[in-house]
């Protein structure tokens, strides 16, 4: 439930009260901490996704699980599970995480190669990415084999895929393209 209106509405409001009250820094790590957990974590995730189980045995586990977190991160989490939303709590973390990274102007550039970069690349490719915002810029690497080789870099909502498992499919519709023509 990342992308839904409901969580980016609890992360501004969150965002706003924690920016008033000089709390943004640990809410947004907190919310860090929340994230990583409830992705991690696919019996958390099935209590919070459960319309049986009550809100306050939510609350409840939500407080004992995030225990170190600050009061905003505790408010927050009270809120969502008081409003019986902690269905999209994975969701307002992250939205919180991104609210966050723009409020200290941040962008994250998501790089997927087949195998792990080396520091000299991750460089090139921060100061490649660098020209195209006026951001400062971090680096996340992903490794994933499917892609054979190259790289695929995600840039916000830009992608560019430059995967030899991407070229490859794409000369495959080509020579079945080609071939359909030849057949008339």
């Amino acid at each position: 439930m990342i992308g839904t209106r409901a969580a980016l509405r609890y992360a501004k409001a969150a965002m706003q009260k924690a920016i008033e009250d000089g709390t943004v820094d640990a809410l947004a790590k907190d919310m860090k901490v929340v994230y990583d957990t409830v992705q991690n974590n696919r019996d958390l995730e099935g209590v919070l996704q459960s319309p049986v189980i009550s809100t306050d045995l939510k609350n409840n586990a939500l407080q004992a699980i995030f225990a170190q977190c600050s009061p905003a991160g505790k408010s927050l989490l009270r809120l969502v599970a008081e409003n019986n939303r902690t269905h999209h709590l994975d969701g307002i973390a992250f939205k919180v995480i991104e609210l966050y990274q723009q409020h200290l102007g941040l962008v994250e550039a998501i790089a997927t190669t087949a195998i792990p970069i080396t520091p000299e690349l991750e460089k090139e490719i921060l100061t490649k990415v660098a020209r195209l915002t006026d951001k400062k810029v971090t680096l996340v690497n992903k490794v994933d084999p499917a892609i054979v080789g190259g790289f695929v870099l995600r840039l916000g909502d830009v992608e560019l895929n430059a995967s030899v498992a991407h070229q490859l499919n794409s000369l495959k519709q080509t020579l079945r393209s080609n071939a359909i023509s030849w057949q008339k």
